[in-house]
Parts: C-alpha cells; sequence; structure tokens
C-alpha cells in the first residue's frame, strides 16, 4: 500500500487552513499534517514533520513566506512548496519562484486546481495557475525578462559548476557537506528548470552561461 503524502499547510488565518485542509483530505493519498500560522513555525514544523510537500502563503506575521520557502528548501531540497496565495504582483511571484518553490497557484482556485498542482510538483514538474501564467506573461510584455541563470538558487549554481566539472553525485555530496539525496534532488530541480534531459546538456548551459569553464 502506497504512503499518502504529507502535507504541512501554512496560512496565517486559521479559516482558511480549516478550508485548505477539508479540500486537500477528501482527496485520496492527501494526509495534511500539520499546520502553521507563520514563517517561523513553518520551518519549525517542516524540520519536525518532514512533509513532502508544503503549501505556503505569501504574507505571513514576521518574515514572508518566500524567505520561509528558501529556508524550508535549504535544510530539506526534497520538500515540494506549493504557493496558495492572493498575490498575483509577477515582481513577487518571480521571487517566490527563484527561492525555489515549484508551483504556485492563487486562493480563489485552491479546489481542485490545488489538487492539481500538488500531483504535477510530485512528479518533479513545475506548475503555475492560468492566472499566474497569464500575469506573468502580460509582464513580459513590458519588459525583458531576466536571464534564466539568474533564475537559480546559489546552491544550484554550486551543483551546477561540480556536474559541469565532471564530478558524481556522490563526489559533489561530498564536497558540499550535503547528502547524496539532496544533489540529485538539486540536480533534478536544475534540469526541469533550466529544460535539460542530460548532464551534457546541463555542461553546455553551464559553459555558456560563464558558470563553468569549457
Amino acid at each position: 500500500m502506497n504512503k499518502p503524502t504529507k502535507i504541512l499547510l501554512v496560512d496565517d488565518h486559521g479559516i482558511v487552513r480549516q478550508g485548505v485542509k477539508l479540500i486537500l483530505e477528501g482527496e485520496a493519498g492527501f494526509q495534511v499534517v500539520g499546520e502553521a500560522a507563520d514563517a517561523n513555525e513553518a520551518v519549525v514544523k517542516a524540520r519536525e514533520l518532514q512533509p513532502d510537500v508544503v503549501v505556503m502563503d505569501i504574507h505571513l506575521a514576521g518574515t514572508d513566506g518566500i524567505d520561509a520557502s528558501s529556508r524550508i528548501l535549504a535544510a530539506h531540497p526534497a520538500t515540494k512548496i506549493v504557493v496558495l496565495s492572493a498575490e498575483t504582483t509577477p515582481d513577487i511571484v518571480n521571487r517566490a519562484l527563484q527561492s525555489g518553490v515549484s508551483g504556485y497557484v492563487i486562493k480563489e482556485e485552491a479546489g481542485d486546481e490545488l489538487i492539481r498542482a500538488i500531483q504535477t510538483v510530485l512528479t518533479d514538474r513545475f506548475y503555475l495557475c492560468p492566472a499566474i501564467t497569464t500575469a506573468l506573461i502580460r509582464a513580459q510584455s513590458f519588459t525583458t525578462p531576466p536571464p534564466v541563470a539568474l533564475t537559480l538558487t546559489d546552491r544550484e549554481k554550486e551543483v551546477l559548476y561540480f556536474v559541469a566539472s565532471g564530478l558524481r553525485n556522490k563526489e559533489i555530496a561530498e564536497k558540499l557537506n550535503l547528502s547524496v539525496k539532496s544533489v540529485e534532488a538539486n540536480r533534478s530541480r536544475l534540469m526541469t528548470k533550466l529544460g535539460c534531459s542530460s548532464a551534457a546538456e546541463l555542461v553546455r548551459f553551464a559553459v555558456r552561461e560563464g558558470i563553468a569553464k569549457a
């Protein structure tokens, strides 16, 4: 029997958490294992509960959900984070994506859309709800999108550098003081973000962007 997908809910409104919990636990195979009302509590609960997925609001007491996401992923890179927020400002959405989250859904679409997002990120793919995709496309009509390399986290750049240097996952793990599983998760995210299907393509990207030398 397959283990249920463990989910942590992070939102500063208890009534929102209650509603989202009802939606998610109505889906076979999903289990809400914990809730958090602010960023610091989210980081602590993620460490304690080791969820497969964190459903994260952006606007929280103290620091925001983007910072919380960065902290959670730094400690648990295999965790999938799906933002669930009313925020659609392109700059903030881009900040969230650059922090390493795997999906973004607006609260108005917190039913089937959220379930679809979670199912998608569990297969190591990204998910943006239609409203967010539209907002980003409209913003890009007036601005020049940043180079893809700018969307990489510092850890992903380090892993990419060593992949391009020819090191194996175990060797990279030793260099960065990480587990092999963490290196594999970072490598998988790199391939998804960069649209690469092989190590050779990662190397070509690293050389082209000046992250590694030919």
